[in-house]
């Protein structure tokens, strides 16, 4: 009984030692904020990373402003660098026009029609052609200047004349009086030629007489769809008329008429005609 109770006070009293070395501790609940929770650690081992930082290679966002601004200077210096070099043409000098004018282009050949207005007929494009008709608009004719540009050997002038009706009645062409004249070379220099020979005055007439007169207004009646009656008063008109230039009969201008007869760079001879139509 004596050594159960010894054993019992020896354990009693390890128990106790052991209890007195260990720290006391505080039960409070941890309250944020409070320094006195905060565990620093001293050690620098321990204090060492231990994952490798990662390093990603960003590529830069692309700047939008300037690449539009980088095209848009390439696309305004792109027709500045671009050149077009026409092969076996050489220069041509282009003539000083000065007011209104009427220019003809067959790309070989051009000329200028000083003071003269005219609308064209047909295809515009003439790089194949060999003539080109026109329908005069405003200006003289006559005394007007053909500017030409190109190797030029001749050029030639004809026209068409028209005998008039005029009176109380009105005006009637005579289509069947028409004359046509043949060519005739301009004078000029430089290649510059004035027009002459279409006033009035100058122009050639039809040789009729009295008796040809009246069948040209009744033909002319007819392809206008007169009745009798009116067709009568026309040929009533002219009953004392022996001539074409006679009134009330007058000569007109009705086209007038131009070939240009030349070479080409290459030396092959080419020749073109220009014609204006004046309206009655």
């Amino acid at each position: 009984m004596s050594s159960r109770f010894l054993l019992a006070a020896l354990f009693a009293g390890s128990m106790m030692a052991s209890c007195d070395n260990m720290p006391s501790q505080n039960h409070k609940p941890i309250v944020l904020g409070d320094s006195s929770n905060i565990v620093t650690e001293k050690d620098p081992k321990k204090l060492q990373d231990l994952v490798t930082d990662l390093r990603p290679v960003i590529t830069p966002a692309e700047n939008k402003d300037t690449v539009k601004t980088e095209q848009t200077t390439v696309a305004q210096k792109a027709p500045d660098t671009v050149k077009k070099t026409t092969v076996g043409e050489p220069p041509r000098a282009q003539p000083i026009i000065s007011g209104n004018s009427l220019t003809v282009d067959f790309n070989i050949v051009s000329m200028v029609i000083t003071n003269v207005v005219a609308k064209q007929a047909g295809n515009p494009n003439m790089a194949k052609a060999n003539g080109a008709v026109y329908t005069w608009t405003s200006g003289a004719i006559n005394g007007s200047l053909l500017k030409v540009t190109a190797n030029v050997t001749k050029v030639s002038q004809r026209y068409q004349s028209i005998v008039l009706v005029k009176n109380e009645l009105g005006t009637l062409p005579l289509e069947t009086l028409a004359t046509t004249t043949l060519w005739e070379p301009l004078k000029g220099s430089n290649n510059v030629y004035q027009v002459t020979g279409l006033d009035e005055k100058s122009l050639d007439a039809a040789d009729a007489d009295k008796n040809a007169i009246r069948k040209a207004v009744q033909k002319a009646a007819r392809r206008h769809h007169m009745s009798r009656r009116k067709t009568e008063e026309w040929e009533e008109s002219v009953r004392n008329v022996h001539a074409a230039n006679q009134k009330p009969l007058y000569i007109t201008l009705r086209s007038v008429m131009w070939k240009i007869d030349g070479k080409d760079a290459n030396g092959k001879i080419f020749s073109k005609q220009i014609r204006i139509d004046i309206p009655l």
